[in-house]
Formats: C-alpha cells, structure tokens, sequence
C-alpha cells in the first residue's frame, strides 16, 4: 500500500494557492479595498496592490473582481 508523503501533499497544495492580482488597469475607485480589506489596500499613489498574506481562500477576493469597474483584478497562481 503506497503512503502519502505529506511534504509533497505540502508542496501541491502551495503550487495551487491562488493569490490576486491588481493589473495597471486600477483607477483607485477603491472598491476592493472596501469589500477585501484584509486583502487589499490602496498604496501612496492612491491605486489598489494586494496585501501580503498567506491564503487568499474566503477572502471575497471574487467579490472586489466582480465589483472593480475596470476589471483590474484577477487570480493567478
């Protein structure tokens, strides 16, 4: 019977976290920042970057995509 190594259960599941992007899209409307704020925050120049966090699951990251007016949000892996 074959065992399940659980470094490499580890390994996968890291490859497969998804994690949010802003593109040079972003007005700075703020929107994300209002739904996600424990994911997203505006920086100096007023427009939106994702925080640096360890999951982004559950976050109503999918939400602040729906929500940015200009489409400037997306998952990436």
């Amino acid at each position: 019977m074959t065992q399940i190594d659980p470094n490499k259960v580890a390994s996968v599941a890291a490859l497969l976290k998804r994690k949010p992007v802003v593109s040079s899209a972003c007005i700075g409307c703020s929107a994300c920042v209002a739904i996600s704020w424990d994911v997203f925050e505006l920086n100096d120049d007023g427009y939106s970057i994702v925080k640096d966090i360890s999951d982004y699951e559950g976050k109503d990251v999918d939400d602040s995509i729906i929500a940015c007016p200009v489409s400037a949000i997306s998952w990436t892996k």
